[in-house]
């Protein structure tokens, strides 16, 4: 009896040990990047004050979870080569590569600012960054942009913000719109010269199956763009367009974020004013099927709604994922993920995948699989060692009690 129970504590022991290295609790942060490649919500970058951290951690998107108890997962050989923050990320068509593209970038060793490269890449099967050779015309350094990418494989960059002075803070804001083909892996800069924007940063951009991107919010001219003064660009025609939108009135804002619904919504959340307060409200939906676009804001969706700022939202199914972020109520960076149910105009606290579990992503699956023999393994290997060394004991007390 003694004997199994020293076994069960052993074999308890080896689990809790192995439990403890694979669960991975990151640290706050504001201003990093998240995309989703099959079912991983990857977070990349990011700083929480003059704190950056270069590690790529994940959410498995094909279970379910409480947003209360996350099950954070660490790529270990997915470190980043440089610490960055304010930049944006795109994944490729095919789902085989993060383009992770500017921002306030420093170099891990000296933590000095380095923008002698503005492009690395992710190669996700093989977990490896890469610094790409990339032809065409200057790569421009920016920081406080979005990017989004075409269904041809074309990444477009427009505006942004280049720091020049680092103590003041002082820096030039653009209107230049900048593209990256990610199967040429030349860059270009537009040459579009009629109708064109103020100088813009810190927008929201989303592009519609009809090639139009969609830009909203942000700073221009260092004021805060209304709500309802859309910027439009036209990807097959290389030309601005504007819109007003109407609906119901939303304060502007920046440090933002916004999701595309596959029936045409875009729904913006979170943001600040220029003095980094609260902004009213919250939440709301421009209706990009409507001409001109409309803008609504739902009434449930007060309840529980968090005040933050520098987070990031990403869709997947019927949950929009909102991910860190500072949070204006405590005065805190947090680590939080808040959902919003699109269909139910909800706040939930329980994430449930609706596609079945036999249509998880192989990857993760042979993850599971890996984590499930190594810890058989492991425990097997534990039994056998604690038996040998009990027959070894037995063995010497029988020839102490044969003496």
């Amino acid at each position: 009896m003694h004997f199994l129970y020293n076994l069960f504590k052993f074999i308890f022991y080896i689990i809790f040990l192995i439990n403890s290295i694979s669960c991975y609790v990151p640290s706050e942060r504001a201003y990093h990047n998240s995309v989703i490649i099959k079912d991983r919500l990857l977070i990349i970058g990011g700083r929480k004050n003059s704190t950056q951290s270069p590690e790529l951690f994940y959410l498995d998107l094909s279970n379910s979870f409480d947003n209360t108890n996350l099950p954070w997962n660490l790529i270990r050989e997915g470190d980043l080569p440089i610490n960055t923050y304010s930049s944006t990320a795109i994944v490729s068509l095919d789902n085989s590569t993060i383009f992770l593209i500017g921002g306030y970038i420093k170099n891990k060793s000296t933590l000095d600012y380095d923008f002698s490269h503005q492009v690395y890449t992710y190669d996700y099967l093989n977990s490896k960054w890469n610094t790409p050779s990339i032809t065409g015309d200057s790569i421009p350094t920016r920081q406080q942009m979005t990017g989004v990418i075409d269904n041809k494989g074309t990444i477009y960059i427009f505006g942004g913000f280049n720091i020049t002075n680092f103590t003041t803070l002082a820096g030039k804001v653009y209107n230049e719109m900048n593209t990256l083909g990610t199967f040429s892996m030349s860059w270009k800069t537009l040459t579009v010269t009629s109708n064109l924007p103020p100088l813009s940063s810190d927008y929201s951009a989303n592009i519609l199956p009809n090639g139009i991107i969609v830009y909203i919010g942000g700073q221009a001219n260092d004021t805060l763009v209304k709500m309802k003064n859309i910027k439009l660009f036209n990807t097959k025609k290389d030309e601005w367009l504007y819109m007003d939108a109407i609906g119901d009135d939303v304060d502007p804002r920046w440090l933002f974020a916004s999701v595309l619904t596959p029936d045409g919504r875009i729904i913006i959340f979170g943001g600040c004013t220029l003095n980094l307060s609260s902004v009213n409200p919250k939440l709301a939906v421009l209706d990009t099927n409507k001409s001109p676009y409309e803008w609504s804001i739902p009434s449930s969706f007060q309840v529980n709604s968090p005040s933050i700022y520098g987070h990031t939202a990403n869709l997947y199914n019927n949950h929009m994922i909102i991910t860190f972020g500072y949070d204006m109520d405590v005065q805190m960076y947090n680590f939080r993920v808040y959902l919003y149910d699109i269909t139910n105009n909800t706040w939930v606290t329980r994430f449930d995948p609706s596609l079945p579990s036999t249509q998880k992503s192989s990857k993760s699956l042979q993850i599971g699989l890996g984590i499930g023999i190594s810890l058989v393994v492991l425990i097997c290997i534990a039994i056998f060692i604690f038996c040998k060394k009990m027959k070894m004991k037995s063995q010497i007390l029988e020839i102490a009690d044969s003496n």
